[in-house]
């Protein structure tokens, strides 16, 4: 919301939302069908490019895929703008995945997103029965004003359910070449871990540019101004299509 006021009122920008979270579907957990749900909602709005596609984290990832599919059917794509996303690499994915060390990925997602300290502990959670778990992280997130009074038990259950389709997603997906360039937003602290592997996959070359902070820090105040203004340099460059 943030990185969107910072654009400008000029300046078209939409974001895109995992399905699942009104409870009447089923979220997905392929990066591919994301990228093509998401194609569909996109050219509702705009049936033909040039495009300019971005995303932060997971959302890089999937707008990645997105680019691949429209080159693929014969669109142009303008600008591809990932906002500090990791390739997905076979090597980083972890051996084991329970259910406590998923719900302790969404506390420290949670923590990122929205600058508060979840104290939640995978030991901790081990001892409580999975119901007990996901509520135990939502009395807390409510402590700390990250989610509202108002968020129940159910909702928690289908955030989660989303955060872990979304993993899901992440572990199994294997990105191929990029016929194009693409632009690569990186938080300063972390910025050689994902510029290198990007470098392989995109035929057309990377551009850089570090914004400062952390993973989370950047599509947060204040340094989401810093990169509101680089990716509106980027979007200048382009041109003034949506």
């Amino acid at each position: 919301m943030d990185l969107a006021r910072y654009l400008g009122r000029e300046q078209p920008f939409y974001g895109l939302q995992s399905l699942g979270f009104d409870g009447e579907q089923e979220p997905l957990s392929r990066i591919e069908d994301m990228a093509a749900c998401y194609i569909q909602a996109l050219q509702s709005v705009q049936p033909q490019g040039p495009y300019h596609l971005g995303g932060w984290s997971l959302g890089g990832i999937i707008a990645f895929e997105m680019a691949q599919q429209l080159y693929a059917s014969g669109h142009q794509v303008a600008l591809l703008a990932l906002i500090d996303s990791y390739v997905p690499i076979a090597t980083n994915k972890p051996k084991e995945i329970n259910e406590a060390m998923l719900l302790v990925s969404l506390a420290k997602y949670l923590d990122g997103v929205f600058g508060q300290k979840l104290s939640v502990s995978a030991d901790k959670l081990q001892q409580l029965e999975p119901e007990e778990q996901l509520n135990y992280i939502l009395e807390q997130a409510k402590m700390l004003n990250i989610l509202s009074p108002d968020f129940g038990l159910q909702q928690m259950r289908q955030l989660f359910k989303i955060f872990r389709a979304n993993l899901k997603a992440l572990y199994s997906y294997i990105p191929q070449p990029y016929p194009n360039r693409i632009t690569l937003l990186c938080a300063s602290e972390q910025v050689a871990a994902v510029s290198h592997d990007w470098s392989k996959l995109a035929a057309g070359g990377v551009e850089i540019h570090n914004i400062p902070g952390d993973h989370y820090a950047i599509v947060r105040k204040p340094n989401v101004q810093f990169l509101a203004e680089r990716l509106g340099i980027y979007l200048d460059r382009v041109g003034d299509k949506p």
